[in-house]
């Protein structure tokens, strides 16, 4: 039997309404792109604005494609004490500067070869930017919003964090394996190199620092991960496929049946 046009269209219809039932149930966007409000009751929030890095434009609601060439934004990081947005430019080598009260790029710093990790550190005010592309950590003055100093770190730096603690910055070097410790001035507080041992299975770790963020030794025999597992929860996107393909079986089957015996 051949089925016409209106059988297929009807389908068609019938498993995208399906679809979009189940993902609007299961609490996911039928659409990527359209504005958003906090009618869709999700307590984690809601995009209200899209800032598009290209043409320095604010748009509402949530904006997936812009079909604009754009410099490949990769990190972020909030400078509270002036209110600024720091945007890691991984595809132009700069940092944008974001003005969060008219979310507006102010300015556009040169930093590196493909910045990635971003860092606010308060105790200075300065912003540490990993430049993955040429193994150097580029140290931005955000009274100024110039670079101040350039350090050297290992291969391939990524990410970029502040330990308040002691003063600290630390950055991993995906290319070296290894996570550089950036003395800022702030740092006050030092740990003896002698002291960080390797922890194995029969030692324990011991650490001399005066940091206050640890005061005793825990063999590592002591710490073992639990053994029971949970099962995972099958993905949302999984569940709609199933039921999308379910539909369409159910369709096939009831027009085989509506088909007239010869």
């Amino acid at each position: 039997m051949v089925w016409s046009t209106a059988k297929i269209g009807r389908l068609i219809v019938t498993i995208a309404f399906s679809t979009a039932v189940l993902l609007s149930a299961l609490g996911l966007p039928a659409a990527a792109d359209g504005s958003q409000n906090s009618g869709q009751s999700n307590p984690g929030g809601y995009v209200k604005y899209t800032l598009i890095l290209a043409n320095n434009t604010l748009v509402d609601g949530n904006l997936v494609d812009t079909g604009l060439s754009h410099p490949a934004p990769w990190e972020i990081a909030y400078n509270p004490s002036n209110g600024y947005i720091y945007v890691t430019d991984w595809g132009s080598n700069t940092v944008s500067v974001i003005d969060s009260a008219t979310y507006k790029v102010i300015a556009k710093i040169p930093v590196g070869k493909g910045p990635r990790g971003v860092a606010y550190n308060p105790s200075n005010g300065y912003i540490y930017v990993a430049n993955s592309a040429s193994g150097t950590v580029s140290v931005i003055d955000s009274a100024t919003n110039k670079v101040i100093a350039t350090i050297p770190v290992g291969r391939g730096p990524e990410g970029v964090a502040y330990n308040p603690s002691n003063g600290y910055i630390y950055v991993t070097n995906f290319g070296s394996g290894t996570i550089s410790i950036i003395a800022t001035t702030a740092s006050t507080k030092s740990t003896p190199i002698s002291s960080i041992t390797a922890p194995t299975a029969t030692s324990t770790f011991t650490s001399s620092a005066s940091t206050g963020a640890s005061t005793k030794t825990t063999p590592i025999s002591s710490v073992t991960a639990p053994t029971t597992s949970t099962p995972s929860a099958v993905p949302a996107w999984a569940v709609a496929a199933i039921v999308a393909v379910a539909v369409l079986v159910v369709a096939l089957l009831v027009i085989k049946r509506r088909r007239p015996q010869p």
